[in-house]
């Protein structure tokens, strides 16, 4: 069953509105309109992922057009969603604090920053050869608990039959978007993000420039090359960074730096 014993208001009625529009014109939106009466959010993205070539972006809501420009034209690269498709193609329901650790620096410090989103929860449904269509819900405040991210878990097959449904009756060669195909590629360079001041007051410089550097997605080795120091030098900062942070994964040193990005929510 699509609702709980008590159906919150609009969702057996954005359902029907997403039956009907299944093959149609309004598909995606009324998909979004579904998915999003599980959920508050404030934003909506929809993108389409592929294991080989570059996201094209489908739909947006109190989104700007500026920042879909920018993220095709730059930031899709560093985009931990995109990466983690490439990597394993798997659909179902996506968590930003659980992709977070592949995020590098500009998609952090830069892309989020400018749109202004705290947390992000997507689900990604399979969209023909390896594509995958991705439909992100956006706050800019409160972080998703884990019951607004199980409702979204429970219900995907629904969400996904009733992509399948609108796929089996497209015709062959049918495109979401008149964007050109075009090869993904993987980033140019890695920037390092700024770490705000103020955040992590107990880190000595060194230890705030090798953090920039893990932000940044390096790897130990690399890591060891840039600074000119040993890998286990690296292990033993890094070591002394967490304990310092109180933390014991690289995910929760990324889960405190996007938190710190983060406007505080109204009193």
């Amino acid at each position: 069953m699509l609702g709980e014993a008590t159906p919150r208001p609009g969702v057996l009625e954005a359902l029907a509105g997403a039956i009907e529009a299944v093959g149609g014109p309004d598909h995606v939106d009324r998909l979004i309109d579904l998915i999003g009466a599980l959920v508050l959010h404030d934003k909506v993205t929809v993108v389409r992922y592929s294991a080989t070539q570059r996201p094209e972006f489908v739909s947006w809501r109190n989104y700007s057009a500026a920042l879909v420009r920018a993220y095709l034209d730059t930031y899709y690269v560093y985009d931990p969603f995109y990466s983690d498709w490439r990597r394993n193609q798997r659909p179902g329901i996506v968590m930003l604090r659980r992709t977070a650790h592949q995020a590098r620096g500009p998609y952090i410090s830069d892309f989020l920053g400018e749109s202004d989103i705290c947390d992000e929860v997507g689900v990604l449904l399979e969209d023909g050869d390896d594509w995958c269509l991705g439909i992100f819900l956006d706050r800019s405040r409160q972080r998703y608990s884990a019951a607004d991210v199980e409702r979204l878990r429970t219900r995907f097959a629904v969400f996904a039959a009733l992509h399948r449904q609108d796929i089996r009756l497209r015709n062959p060669g049918f495109r979401r978007t008149d964007q050109a195909a075009m090869p993904g590629r993987e980033p140019d360079h890695i920037a390092r993000p700024e770490l705000p001041e103020g955040l992590w007051p107990d880190l000595t410089a060194r230890e705030r420039e090798l953090v920039g550097l893990i932000l940044a997605g390096y790897p130990t080795a690399a890591i060891s090359a840039r600074l000119a120091i040993t890998a286990g030098t690296v292990k033993n900062h890094r070591r002394n960074i967490y304990q310092k942070l109180d933390i014991t994964t690289e995910r929760e040193l990324f889960l405190q730096y996007i938190g710190a990005l983060a406007p505080a929510a109204p009193r």
